[in-house]
């Protein structure tokens, strides 16, 4: 083991360090710096799992009645959990390649929601999912989906998965 406070050897069964004086109670075991290596595509893999979870809530949130931009918390920290966990480590690469998910995975899951919603408002003229989905900028745009609410419940998701992003980020580079 080495001596906190020097740096020197010393054994482990010394009473105290023969360099500075320190206590062996107060000196930190050696440590040996082994970094994972980082596998990007399973990396990848890991981050795609993670949005679509994070996605998936956005969606099961907001069908519920609750406030899905909280939802946005689980997808940043899925996403780049999901790229560490499968991918060995989170390096920038990671980092970038998780925020490019999360920056598209909100949009796609608001839509997915106003989609079922439209699909649920005119169940009784069989429009499918599909149609739904592909007429969401048209309704906004006539304002038969509210363009005001519409943008504020993706600012939301966006502050939140931004909120958990940072915060995910910079607990991983704290342990570092």
């Amino acid at each position: 083991m080495n001596c906190e406070k020097c740096g020197n050897p010393i054994a482990d069964n010394a009473p105290f360090c023969e360099h500075c004086g320190k206590s062996p109670s107060q000196a930190a075991p050696e440590v040996v710096s082994s970094q994972k290596p980082e596998n990007v595509i399973t990396g990848c893999v890991g981050a795609l799992i993670g949005a679509a979870i994070g996605g998936g809530s956005i969606i099961l949130l907001a069908q519920l009645g609750y406030i899905a931009a909280i939802s946005g918390l689980i997808l940043a920290i899925c996403t780049l959990k999901g790229y560490e966990l499968l991918g060995g480590r989170l390096s920038t690469k990671g980092i970038i390649i998780s925020v490019v998910l999360m920056l598209a995975t909100p949009y796609i899951a608001d839509r997915i929601n106003w989609a079922i919603v439209v699909m649920d408002a005119f169940s009784d003229f069989g429009i499918t999912f599909g149609e739904a989905f592909a007429i969401i900028p048209e309704l906004v745009e006539e304002e038969a989906i509210e363009k005001a609410d519409y943008i504020k419940d993706l600012v939301m998701i966006y502050a939140f998965v931004a909120l958990g992003a940072f915060s995910t980020v910079r607990g991983l580079f704290k342990k570092k």
